[in-house]
Order: C-alpha cells, then sequence, then structure tokens
C-alpha cells in the first residue's frame, strides 16, 4: 500500500507481495502457494452467472404480498466452484475453487422482499472444519471475536469458525443488524456478547433499494467477505417505482470484487504483516490482480440490443473502481444506495467505493451484432493518489457482447425522464437544518510503524472505548469528518441512510500541527480519543469554496467517500426515509418513527416489533481491512 507521510511515498511489504510473478514461490505462514500470473487467464470466456432468487414474500388473497410463514434458511457452508475460467483445470481439484457462501453459492442467492412485507431469516454456520481456514489467516492480535479466547496470541487461529450476517442498508433493529459482537460457531455452539437470536426480522419499511448481506464478524470480516459470503437482497415497492426501466431478465446484478489466486486455483491473501511485530498476518489493505463479477473471472455478458438495468455492487475489500465503457458512451445513474434518484444522471464514468450500490442503465440499442464492449475501471489503488491499474488485468472488469434483439425494447429512454420520484421525492434534510441542529467533529485517523500503518482509528478511538455517539431517536444532526489519512474512506453507518451536504478542503499539514499540540505535552496520543476538549476546530484551515456532492450523490447513501485533504459533511438523521421534515408526522428529537425501537437495552421484549431487543449499532470504515483493525465505533441510539 502507498502512504504519503512527511511528503514521502514509501511501498510497504504488501506491494512487494502483489508484485510476485507466477513463478515466485510465497510460503504461506500456514500453506505454502505459489501466484498464479493473472495475465495468463483467458477473459471473457464463460458467461456472467446469474445467482438464483429467493422471494422474501408470499402471495395472499387477491394477489396481496404476504409474509411467509416461516423463517427462511440460509446456510454458511464451504464448497468448491468454478471461480476461474472454464479452461483453467489446473491442481488437486481440476480447476474448481475451494470458496464459502450462502446456500452453496457464491454469491448467494439472492434474496427479493416486497416493501412493507416483513421477512424473518434463520442464519446457519455450517462451516464444520473448513479447508479455505488454511489459507486466510486470522490475525488474533487484532481486537476480533476470538471464541477461544486466545486473543494476542502469534499464531494463526484454527478454532471454530465464528460469522455474522450483516443487512448492509437495511432499516433493522439491533437484534437483527448482525453486528460485530453478535458472531457464532456452528450449532451455535459460541455465541458473541452481542448474539441475541437465530432469527433475524427484516421490516422491509424502507424505500426500494439495492442492498446486500455479508459477514461482518469483529476481527474477520475481509477474511470472510473474501472467502464468499455476500449476496444481493433488494427491496421492492411496485407502486412507488417508475414504470417502464428494465426488468425480469434485463435486470442484473454486478457484484465486482477482486481476488487472487495461486497455480492450483485456490484463493490466496497475503498473511505477512507490514509490521510483523505487532501484526503477524495484517495487512493495510488487500488488493487483488484478478477480478470476478458475480463469483466468475472476467465473464462476459451477453446483450441483446436494447436497455439494461444494472444493480452495481463494489464488494470488494478495499479497491475503488472508476467504471466506464470501452466506446466512451453515456449511461444514466437512476438509484444509489438508499433508492432512487429524484431524476437520472448521465455519467460516462462511475466511481465506486467498496460498500457502494449503483444503479445504472445502459442502452444497446443500435449496436451492431457481435459489438464487444469493455466496461473498464482507472481508479488507483489505494484511491486516490495509488498506483495505476494494470490495463491487462485489474483495468477490465467485464466484456458486453452484443445479440441480436429478441422481440421489442418496450422500456423508457432515462435521458427523457423528468423525474424517477413524481409520487414520493427525495426529503432533503439540508431544508431542515436550522442554527441548532447539532454538529458533530469527528476525524479518520491513521497510526503508523516501521513499515506502514498499525492501525486506522475513526475520532483516534478504538473499538472498545466507550460510545461517544449518542444521537436522540428522531434528530437529524451534521457529521463533520476531517479525513487525516492518506486515502479515501468509504464510512457506513448503520441503521440509517444519510446525506452528503458538502465537502470542503482544508490545509492538513497546518492543522494537524495544531490538533497534535493540542494534546497532553503536546505531543499526539494514538487511541485516546480527541484531543481534551474536543477535535480543535478546522474552520481556520479550510479552503475558499465548498465542493457540492456529485450530482449522483445527491441521493440516500448508506456509505459516503470521505476524501483525503477534505472535510466531508453529511446530514444524519435517525429516522425513516420518508419521514417528513415539517407537519404533525415529521420527525422530531425524541420521536421513534421505526416500526421498532432502536435504544432499548439488549435483552428486552420490544413492545413495537415483539421481538428481543440487540446491543445497538456501529459505524464503520468499509474498507474492510481497515474496519478489522480498529476503524468502527458503537452507535448508540438515545431516546
Amino acid at each position: 500500500m502507498s502512504k504519503v507521510i512527511s511528503g514521502r511515498t514509501i511501498t510497504t511489504l504488501m506491494l512487494a507481495l502483489f508484485g510476485l510473478s507466477a513463478a515466485t514461490g510465497l510460503a504461506s505462514v500456514q500453506v505454502p502457494q505459489t501466484p498464479l500470473d493473472s495475465s495468463t487467464l483467458t477473459k471473457y470466456l464463460d458467461p456472467l452467472p446469474v445467482p438464483s432468487v429467493i422471494e422474501g414474500f408470499g402471495i395472499g388473497k387477491g394477489g396481496r404480498p404476504v409474509s411467509l410463514p416461516k423463517p427462511l434458511t440460509i446456510t454458511m457452508s464451504e464448497f468448491a466452484q468454478q471461480v476461474l475460467p472454464s479452461d483453467f483445470a489446473a491442481g488437486p481439484l481440476a480447476g474448481l475453487t475451494t470458496v464459502w457462501g450462502y446456500n452453496n453459492s457464491y454469491p448467494g442467492p439472492t434474496v427479493v422482499a416486497r416493501r412493507g412485507v416483513p421477512l424473518q431469516v434463520r442464519y446457519l454456520n455450517n462451516l464444520m472444519n473448513p479447508s479455505l481456514q488454511k489459507l486466510l489467516t486470522v490475525d488474533q492480535t487484532l481486537h476480533w471475536a476470538d471464541p477461544l479466547l486466545q486473543m494476542g496470541s502469534f499464531q494463526p487461529y484454527a478454532g471454530p469458525v465464528p460469522t455474522v450476517t450483516h443487512l448492509h442498508g437495511g432499516e433493522v433493529e439491533s437484534a437483527s443488524d448482525g453486528g460485530p459482537d453478535a458472531w457464532f460457531t456452528p450449532g451455535f455452539g459460541l455465541r458473541g456478547p452481542g448474539w441475541v437470536s437465530p432469527v433475524y426480522n427484516y421490516p422491509n419499511g424502507q424505500e426500494a433499494t439495492s442492498m446486500f448481506y455479508h459477514d461482518h464478524t469483529l476481527g474477520a470480516t475481509r477474511l470472510n467477505l473474501y472467502a464468499g459470503l455476500a449476496g444481493f437482497y433488494f427491496v421492492t415497492d411496485p407502486a412507488n417505482e417508475p414504470r417502464g426501466l428494465p426488468s425480469g431478465k434485463y435486470e442484473i446484478g454486478l457484484a465486482i470484487q477482486d481476488r487472487m489466486f495461486d497455480t492450483n486455483g485456490q484463493l490466496m491473501f497475503p498473511d505477512a504483516g507490514v509490521n510483523p511485530a505487532i501484526h503477524p498476518f495484517w495487512t493495510p489493505e488487500f488488493f487483488g490482480d484478478t477480478i470476478v463479477v458475480n463469483g466468475k473471472v472476467w465473464p462476459r455478458v451477453d446483450v441483446e440490443q436494447r436497455r439494461y438495468r444494472f444493480h452495481v455492487l463494489n464488494g470488494s475489500n478495499a479497491r475503488f473502481y472508476n467504471l466506464s465503457l470501452e466506446n466512451g458512451a453515456t449511461f444514466y445513474q437512476v438509484g444509489t444506495d438508499g433508492g432512487l434518484l429524484d431524476r437520472p444522471v448521465a455519467l460516462t464514468s462511475l466511481l465506486v467505493a467498496p460498500g457502494e450500490r449503483a444503479d445504472i442503465i445502459i442502452d444497446f440499442g443500435g449496436l451492431a451484432v457481435g459489438t464487444k464492449i469493455l466496461l473498464k475501471n482507472d481508479a488507483n489503488a489505494p484511491f486516490p493518489n495509488g498506483d495505476p491499474v494494470d490495463p491487462n488485468t485489474t483495468a477490465q472488469i467485464v466484456q458486453f457482447n452484443v445479440v441480436s434483439l429478441v422481440g421489442a425494447d418496450t422500456t423508457v429512454d432515462p435521458g427523457t425522464l423528468p423525474n424517477l420520484r413524481p409520487f414520493n421525492p427525495i426529503v432533503r434534510l439540508e431544508q431542515g437544518l436550522t442554527p441548532q441542529t447539532p454538529v458533530r467533529r469527528l476525524t479518520l485517523n491513521e497510526n503508523m510503524g516501521p513499515n506502514g500503518p498499525i492501525e486506522v482509528l475513526l475520532n483516534n478511538s478504538s473499538w472498545s472505548a466507550p460510545a461517544t455517539e449518542l444521537p436522540r431517536v428522531g434528530s437529524t444532526e451534521v457529521w463533520e469528518i476531517t479525513n487525516m489519512t492518506a486515502d479515501s474512506h468509504p464510512i457506513h453507518l448503520h441503521l440509517v441512510q444519510y446525506q452528503i451536504l458538502n465537502r470542503q478542503g482544508y490545509d492538513d499539514v497546518a492543522y494537524m500541527g495544531v490538533y497534535n499540540a493540542a494534546f497532553p505535552g503536546g505531543v499526539y496520543i494514538p487511541k485516546a480519543g480527541p484531543p481534551p476538549g474536543g477535535n480543535p476546530d478546522v474552520t481556520p484551515f479550510l479552503s475558499p469554496g465548498l465542493i457540492a456532492p456529485d450530482a449522483n450523490e445527491l441521493g440516500w447513501k448508506d456509505t459516503i467517500r470521505m476524501n483525503p485533504r477534505e472535510v466531508t459533511r453529511v446530514l444524519v438523521r435517525y429516522a425513516p426515509q420518508d419521514a417528513p421534515l415539517f407537519g404533525k408526522k415529521a420527525a422530531r428529537p425524541g420521536l421513534n418513527l421505526f416500526p421498532f425501537t432502536p435504544y432499548l437495552p439488549k435483552g428486552s421484549i420490544d413492545p413495537l416489533s415483539g421481538f428481543l431487543t440487540g446491543p445497538g449499532y456501529v459505524w464503520h470504515c468499509h474498507i474492510v481491512d481497515h474496519e478489522d483493525n480498529e476503524m468502527m465505533r458503537p452507535l448508540l441510539i438515545q431516546p
């Protein structure tokens, strides 16, 4: 990982790992592996896999959607899948790759729920003595789930696998949120302090949107997610969605991830810590040399001469993607993390950070049959000031292969749509701001060791420090987040969707001097929280002019990019998205408008939902390598 420190760029051991040739042996601490040269793989040989669909509702009298009579069961297990191109047949598994997944699928099945129809899901952990555990090394010097109470050990973990599933973007009660401490091992033999129940309740009360479910185990998210534990979750709301958008087989999810493989076709994940005397196996950010989409390396997408709707998910650990079509064509974004935009946004490139989703429409009409167009990427890693992509590997995502149109394309041209939400425009939180709106001044910090980062922090605080983000239910707050690191960080809040107010540059060197001097003795104290009296006011160090959100950021977001040398101001409201700003039904501090009670102590019976209450929520960086090493904090709602 490249880092800028005092004006110098330092290349750490991690980049050396990624630069290994295919002929170089990499001695893992558990299993020796030889890296596969990804440039030798056959691209666009295989069609894009489309995960199976599970409908999260039934049909009652009169065609009315109703809740299922019993919870869905979704099981986590280990299996072999043809992730690499089908002409790769090396290794003991004849080209198959061992992965983890939900219901024997990587990615997991796509759950399609209906707005207003609750769904219960029972997650089962069936990862019994998995072989993949020896290729994905848990670093027990991190603050992690620690089922066998071995935290602090410099040995790889070899016990039962802890997992927990989080519905990313879900407006759910905390017992069903899949928080980092709610992990459990096979058979629920061991459980984390945040575990409440094997059955999760998803009210699905939020606006129609594209979400995903994925593992969220404390200190091991990067490994469990890398192994394959992720899948799409869509909430639909036909009554409030525009007619004429592509649907059915013309509406496709694209889960984009980067991976590394060995010459036997198995997953590789570097486990040589950049500061091995502190964290022997943790690396600050993982960047793979192979692009996987929907569980397949460099697939092709056969598209008819018509419009398609793609639900794009950046499911990578740390890699950002700046996507564009090889022919430079314009496409349209119609939705963000939290649902539809007010109007389509014309784009020629789309930047998506880890954890972000974007709902886009691409028109292949008018192109000749046989036309091949690459979906390309040119985002540096780390973003924005890291190394450029390799034009032969990480610069390429999928290939669109144009085939003959079947029937007629009756969808609407998004460029002619003046409004995607004529009946329910986005509630603009900025319109409700007053001089009394609370402002939280927060920082993103990085602590450096001899060879690179030791840890990355929110507000210079560890995961286990007492909670400081204690907002009242129904309230709106401005979070002013000063990025004091060299990279962009996608910040994800659980429970709520939120909005970008603006960004603004600042003199990071001058502010850092004042910030450090504010600590006792005038020297920065890592993990001590903000300086006494709070973070210094950044106002004297701000650059002239506010940076407005990009046009395609003007919607509900649960993951927002915070850039280096910038202050990012966001609006966070602890109420459902569609709660009005004014009137008798408006959100206000102390008024709970959720269909559950988000502030009751763990283990209570929620009088609104009837379910047990949980341990609260979290907010964190969605570079999961950072999240696993302290860049996560509690978020506890107050009455």
